[in-house]
């Protein structure tokens, strides 16, 4: 798993994260060349971000790109949510069921 911290210039952060495990750095480095996309751009505009960045591969990109595409979006909706005063579930319709079925795993071995 890896963690992505993007902050505004108002000081709202947003986390996201990608779970492609066994290519944090390539997702880093990935991350990290869409910098340019996310400087000095309004993060309200969560879904024109989302598309300049895709559209500027000049291939599909695969896994590691998606997985950068992935933990960006949802940090910048995360800050989305919270300059608006509302959970993110709220931004994407609003509550749909009233349970949802869940299931956990990691890929790590515990020691011991």
């Amino acid at each position: 798993q890896m963690l992505v911290k993007v902050e505004t210039d108002h000081g709202i952060f947003g986390w996201g994260e990608s779970g492609l495990s066994g290519r944090e750095k390539a997702v880093a480095g990935a991350v990290e060349h869409y910098r340019e996309f996310l400087v000095g751009r309004d993060p309200m505009q969560t879904g024109r971000i989302w598309q300049e960045v895709y559209r500027s591969q000049y291939f599909e990109g695969g896994r590691v790109l998606q997985a950068a595409i992935s933990a960006i979006d949802i940090a910048l909706h995360d800050i989305k949510g919270k300059a608006l005063g509302v959970p993110v579930y709220e931004l994407l319709g609003g509550k749909q069921r009233d349970r949802i079925p869940t299931f956990a795993s990691t890929g790590d071995e515990a020691e011991g």
